[in-house]
């Protein structure tokens, strides 16, 4: 794991609420592409999985972190989708960590004017070897999308995140495609700013994406599959 950029390495079992108290919004905003971009139908179910994380070069080339994830998405009620998420690479470096959200329309697409969806995500994460220390972060994202003919979903939003460990707000701004390949599969590609408003010029968490150095730039990739009722 030493050849992979320190915010990975960092995330072994003794260190990894160390990091997250330090920069809880890096780590939560490298957890995965945004899902659902739109509610799903009342009573359908979707399997989700994301992958990728800032930016690191590796190998003489610049490539996102392989950053994985597998989740479920299920349309509770007409106008409140249901999430949760398992964090497959945390699992691997012996730390658990997963997520749980719930999705709402704020405005329907109409007249040219997009969808405004708005969702409330809790993150957990936890030294296996130490289920005391349990850190819980919230985070709420709002995104408009617009359909692009039949299959192409255009969307851009913005996360924010409080931190109660040492207090602080952060903002990742976002912006992605959601490509349907079927009637039940589709494939989503984005693009983050992550933690936008926080230095990143020097540290643990300092990247090769930085703008102005502030944040990191993170590539993620999205796929959802249709289950049955």
């Amino acid at each position: 794991m030493k050849t992979f950029f320190p915010f990975v390495r960092c995330l072994g079992s003794r260190c990894v609420i160390t990091v997250c108290s330090l920069s809880a919004a890096f780590v939560v905003s490298a957890c995965g592409v945004t899902q659902p971009v739109r509610v799903i139908d009342q009573g359908t179910s979707q399997a989700a999985v994301s992958l990728g994380g800032p930016l690191i070069p590796f190998g003489g080339m610049t490539v996102p972190t392989p950053y994985l994830n597998l989740g479920l998405i299920h349309g509770y009620k007409d106008n409140l989708t249901l999430t949760g998420n398992v964090h497959v690479t945390m699992a691997l470096l012996k730390n658990a960590a997963f997520d749980v959200g719930a999705a709402t329309r704020l405005v329907r697409e109409s007249n040219g004017w997009p969808e405004l969806t708005a969702k409330g995500q809790l993150y957990f994460f936890s030294d296996l070897e130490r289920l005391d220390a349990v850190r819980v972060f919230p985070m709420v994202s709002i995104n408009a999308s617009y359909l692009l003919g039949r299959s192409t979903l255009l969307y851009a939003g913005a996360e924010q995140l409080i931190q109660f460990n040492k207090p602080q707000y952060f903002f990742t701004p976002f912006a992605g495609t959601q490509l349907s390949l079927s009637d039940r599969s589709a494939l989503q590609i984005e693009l983050k700013w992550m933690t936008a408003n926080a230095n990143s010029a020097h540290g643990i968490f300092r990247g090769t994406g930085s703008i102005g150095d502030h944040g990191d730039l993170g590539l993620f990739f999205g796929y959802t599959y249709g289950l049955s009722r």
